[in-house]
């Protein structure tokens, strides 16, 4: 998602403000960490030198996708399961 708004900084420094942002999210009492790591992801990649436009937009971004998305299948699997009479 970074790359998708104009790039940034390299894989091995996004995985490090990953691994730092979910460690800052673990420790907020919501689930998933909503709110916190978004927050988090988007200080750390300002932080190494990504301008905050992008940097918000690919926070978004990333958690639309890792996040939001996968909630419609999974809903319909659930839906599906309590129509055949499985759960």
């Amino acid at each position: 998602s970074v790359q998708a708004f104009g790039g940034g900084p390299g894989l091995v420094v996004l995985g490090a403000v990953y691994l730092a942002a979910a460690a800052l999210a673990a420790a907020a009492p919501t689930p998933g960490g909503l709110g916190a790591i978004e927050a988090a992801l988007v200080a750390g990649l300002t932080g190494v030198g990504m301008q905050a436009g992008p940097a918000v937009s690919a926070v978004l971004l990333y958690r639309l996708a890792t996040y939001w998305l996968p909630v419609l299948p999974g809903w319909l699997c659930w839906r599906s399961l309590q129509h055949r009479g499985y759960v």
